[in-house]
Order: C-alpha cells, then sequence, then structure tokens
C-alpha cells in the first residue's frame, strides 16, 4: 500500500500539481449538506410528533407522545486539491436514521431503521461575481441503502395481521447535484439554490426485493420508478436581527419528488411531492466542518420517508432538531 501511495504522490507532482495544494484526510468547507437534505451525512436528534407511524403498526393510539428520530452521519475525507478559485475533494460518506417510540410504556419498540453509504465528488468554481458567487458539482458516483423494520414491529405483523408483509429495501443509486451560491466560508447573508436527481444503477431490479415467507407467499410487484429528483432553499444569515457570524440562523427546505411504492398488483405505482423545512440557528464556536451545534423547529409533510413504509403517503412529522454541523 506504501509503494502504491508513493507513486501516486509522484505522479501528482510530476503532473505541475504542488503538494501544498493537496490534502489528503481533511475535510473542506464547501459543498456541506443543507439541514433540510433527505439524505445527508449529518447527525441530528429530533424529536417530534409524527400524525401517524405506518397502517401496520401494532399500537394504533399515539396522540400526545413524541417519538424520537436519530441520524448517525459520518464524512470520511479522503482526498482534496484546490488552486485558485477551483476546489476537487473525494470522501466516503454515510448515514443511519432509526425512528423510535421511546415513550412507549412498554418496550419502547424501534419502528425502522434506514442505513445508507456511498462514495461522493464534490467541485467548487469560485465566480466572485455580484450575484453569483460560486457554483457546486456534487456527484455520489454509488451508493447502498438497506432498510429493516424493527424486530418487534415485524413479529407481531407476521402472527397478528394476515396480509402482513417484511419488504427489504436494498439497492445500489448514484446521485447528482448543482448548487448556486453554497455558502462555503463566505461571510454574508446568503440565499443558496440547489438542485438534483437520483436513479438506480439496476433499474431492471428496482428499489427492493421479497422473500416468500416474510410476504406470506402474497406476490408483490417489483418497483418500476427508479428516479427521484429534488430542488432545495438555504438561506443562511450572518447579518441582521437576531443573526451575527457566531450565531447564524438559518431557513432550509427541501421539495422532492420520489416513487411512492405499491406492494400490491392492483394498485399501481405513483410519485409523491414530499418537503422538508428547518427553521433555527447554528452556534459557531469553530469554522471547522461538523463541530458547531444547530437548533431547529423541522416540519415534514409527504411520503413516508421511513423503509418499506414509503408505500403510504400523507405522513407529517412536526418537533425539534439538535444537528451537528
Amino acid at each position: 500500500m506504501s509503494k502504491v501511495f508513493k507513486i501516486f504522490v509522484i505522479l501528482l507532482m510530476s503532473s505541475g500539481i504542488k503538494a501544498q495544494e493537496i490534502n489528503f484526510f481533511t475535510g473542506v468547507p464547501y459543498a456541506k449538506p443543507f439541514v433540510s437534505d433527505t439524505r445527508s451525512p449529518l447527525t441530528k436528534l429530533e424529536i417530534g410528533f409524527p400524525n401517524k407511524v405506518a397502517d401496520e403498526y401494532y399500537i394504533k393510539n399515539i396522540s400526545g407522545r413524541p417519538f424520537i428520530e436519530a441520524h448517525f452521519g459520518y464524512e470520511i475525507p479522503v482526498f482534496s486539491y484546490s488552486k485558485n478559485n477551483l476546489g476537487l475533494y473525494f470522501g466516503l460518506p454515510g448515514s443511519s436514521v432509526t425512528l423510535v417510540d421511546m415513550f412507549e410504556a412498554t418496550t419502547a419498540p424501534v419502528i425502522n431503521t434506514d442505513y445508507w453509504f456511498g462514495t461522493e465528488v464534490k467541485m467548487i468554481k469560485r465566480l466572485n461575481k455580484k450575484h453569483i458567487k460560486n457554483i457546486v458539482f456534487n456527484i455520489m458516483p454509488l451508493f447502498h441503502e438497506s432498510t429493516h423494520i424493527g424486530d418487534e414491529f415485524a413479529l407481531h405483523g407476521y402472527k397478528n395481521i394476515n396480509n402482513f408483509k417484511r419488504i427489504n429495501i436494498s439497492y445500489e443509486a448514484w446521485k447528482f447535484s448543482v448548487t448556486l451560491n453554497d455558502p462555503d466560508t463566505l461571510k454574508s447573508n446568503v440565499l443558496s439554490l440547489k438542485t438534483g436527481i437520483q436513479g438506480l444503477w439496476l433499474t431492471e431490479y428496482g428499489y427492493y426485493f421479497t422473500d416468500s415467507l416474510e410476504t406470506k407467499g402474497i406476490e408483490i410487484p417489483l418497483s418500476s420508478k427508479t428516479f427521484e429528483w429534488y430542488f432545495s432553499l438555504n438561506y443562511r444569515r450572518t447579518e441582521g436581527f437576531l443573526s451575527s457570524e457566531k450565531i447564524v440562523n438559518i431557513l432550509s427546505a427541501e421539495i422532492n419528488n420520489r416513487p411512492q411504492f405499491s406492494y400490491d398488483t392492483n394498485i399501481e405505482e405513483a410519485r409523491i411531492w414530499s418537503y422538508n423545512l428547518y427553521f433555527g440557528w447554528e452556534v459557531r464556536p469553530s469554522n471547522k466542518p461538523y463541530q458547531n451545534i444547530g437548533f431547529f423547529l423541522r416540519h415534514y409533510g409527504g411520503l413516508n420517508p421511513h423503509g418499506q413504509f414509503r408505500n403510504q403517503s400523507g405522513y407529517r412529522f412536526t418537533g425539534i432538531s439538535l444537528v451537528l454541523m
């Protein structure tokens, strides 16, 4: 491995790239995820009230009881290059999201866990124009996602619900986005706009597979809609009312269009628009990524985002969020 590394450095040097322009295992300030990104490597602890959990959830009365949504994310920086107004980065991001009925008195069951990991390439071109300060390209050439409902959920459903199904969501995908006015190291108020698209690598297999034992022999159609797209707005204020460079006010919103799965041969798969809204403040004792704390109000509405429950619409979650930024 050391010989390969030395050869790699020699090739970089011989190509005219200076050593001081290269960094290994160091994060970059640009192309950080927005707090409203549906899929991101941010770590969040959220407590709030869903209007429902899932049609199959065996505890029907959830009114007045908060649920925990825990996001544990990471981003391992591998390589970055910078020169003048250009930056390039390669890293390994990932995250897991667990929905827990923490305050249920009997067993506090886990509802669902989603996890993903992959590769990521980020590039920034700083323009320093009057209205457009930079443009960022973010490419995830390959990532994998899997989801699993909780054991208590699955055991109860399999024993007591006639048409209960356990769906194994597992797929490989790619993702591409473009951002105008990424916050980067900008000091003033910044309005950032992002749009992106995601698709499956193995479209013939879709998002999930099933085992006849886990579906009680019921035939489950494959998913056929393999693209997702989204639009994001992120307004970061470091100047003005209740904001400063150390206490940054943030409004972040994502609108996405995702497939609504169908596990019934008589119901056609559809597409659903969903939104994810955050409003709050980031306290910034450090200028380094993922060393600051954000406090936000959050509201989500649309497709149930949790695992196999992505066949259900009309889901809402309102609560507060503590975010490592």
